[in-house]
């Protein structure tokens, strides 16, 4: 058995060799990491490894050769010690560049040194991770965000990591506005936890339902979150959705139920990628005209509003499946509704029809059908032959 050895590298790092195994040495403490030394590289293929820039490219190199594999050499327990005391040296020497280390191992060495207060390795780490939080995937992102590794970072360089600078911008002038009284920076936290969504460093989901805001206008500063895919306002007390909302051109759910808006701006009829609009429990009068443009829209939801006429474009809606227009002041619906032949989900119960437009029994996705609470005085045989269908239904 080969003699204790140790090998200093800085006042951080250190190799030893112990009962013929190489320990990696922190501030003293073991760090216990795979680490191999040497690839087996045929020695026909050398030649081919001559554009290789680091460790990784290499490592990857091989593995694409099913024939190769990524191995200890036979060497000796001291020889092998004397190779790592080497590797990391070079790797302190030129500032530790991560290139000459494989990544995973570079990455928690930087990490653990960084801990220990090692200040080169601090700068380095950080580069590292924003080049990985960057450039790397989903995945990365969110284990970078969830690990704490963004503790040896300030809340600015957190935020300015996380974030596109115009979607911070717009989220801190959020904050500042709806919580006046409250640090920004810690509202952003609690948000990032709940309300929040991003993908490459872009807010896609904003949901402030859950908060008891009780806001009375609408936050125009969200208006600047270009790439937002779903938008929950629900359970608030605004009146009014700006002009502006129709440039939120990527968004796909809308909720605004539960405010007290009595308009809906015709913009909205210019979101074209939508799929769902939530919008009961307000007080709407009328929909805009132009509502049969929103050609992908799936799910609508009207319930405990005041309308008393749908427009004649709505029954353009071919995608949309589920449609709610209980509890308004609903008195006539034409031939035309039957235009909605994707319709899986129907309510119109509690309103004022006297009559269904006979096509209904016609709607072949129909699943779901809810008359009930209407004074159906004119449609009683047509009932008869909705009850045969093979839907859920209620009268």
């Amino acid at each position: 058995m080969t003699d204790y050895k140790e090998f200093h590298i800085n006042q951080f790092l250190s190799v030893c060799l112990e009962r013929d195994q190489t320990m990696i040495y922190i501030a003293g403490q073991p760090f216990i990491q795979c680490k191999f030394l040497l690839l087996d590289i045929p020695v026909s293929e050398i030649s081919s490894f001559d554009e290789i820039d680091s460790i990784d490219e290499a490592a990857k190199k091989m593995e694409s050769f099913s024939k190769w594999n990524i191995k200890k050499a036979n060497i000796s327990p001291e020889l092998e010690f004397w190779g790592h005391c080497s590797n990391l040296q070079v790797w302190y020497e030129h500032d530790y560049d991560t290139r000459l280390l494989h990544s995973n191992l570079a990455f928690s060495l930087l990490n653990k040194l960084t801990e220990v207060g090692d200040p080169l390795a601090k700068k380095i780490f950080k580069e590292e991770v924003i080049w990985r939080y960057e450039n790397g995937s989903y995945k990365t992102r969110e284990y970078i965000r969830s690990s704490g590794i963004l503790k040896h970072f300030s809340i600015d360089e957190r935020f300015n990591l996380i974030l596109d600078t115009d979607d911070l911008i717009a989220l801190i002038e959020l904050i500042k506005k709806v919580w006046t009284s409250t640090d920004p920076y810690k509202i952003f936290q609690e948000l990032l936890i709940e309300g929040i969504k991003m993908e490459d460093r872009k807010v896609i989901e904003l949901d402030l339902s859950g908060l008891d805001l009780e806001l009375e206008e609408f936050p125009k500063s969200v208006l600047e979150l270009k790439n937002l895919k779903k938008l929950v306002l629900s359970g608030n007390y605004f009146k009014k959705i700006p002009e502006k909302i129709g440039e939120l051109s990527a968004l796909k759910e809308l909720w605004l139920d539960g405010n007290e808006i009595s308009h809906l701006p015709d913009s909205i009829c210019e979101m074209m990628a939508l799929e769902e609009l939530w919008i009961g429990g307000n007080k709407i009068h009328a929909l805009p005209e132009r509502i049969g443009n929103l050609k992908y829209l799936k799910t609508l939801k009207l319930t405990s509003n005041e309308i008393k006429e749908l427009p004649e474009s709505l029954y353009n809606l071919k995608s949309l499946e589920t449609l709610s227009i209980a509890s308004n002041n609903l008195e006539h619906l034409p031939e035309s509704f039957c235009n909605l032949t994707s319709l899986k989900w129907l309510d119109l119960s509690n309103n004022n029809l006297s009559k269904l437009p006979e096509c209904i029994i016609n709607l072949q996705s129909l699943e779901y059908l809810d008359v009930s609470k209407n004074p159906l005085t004119e449609s009683s045989d047509l009932i008869e032959k909705i009850k045969k269908l093979n839907i859920k239904k209620r009268f």
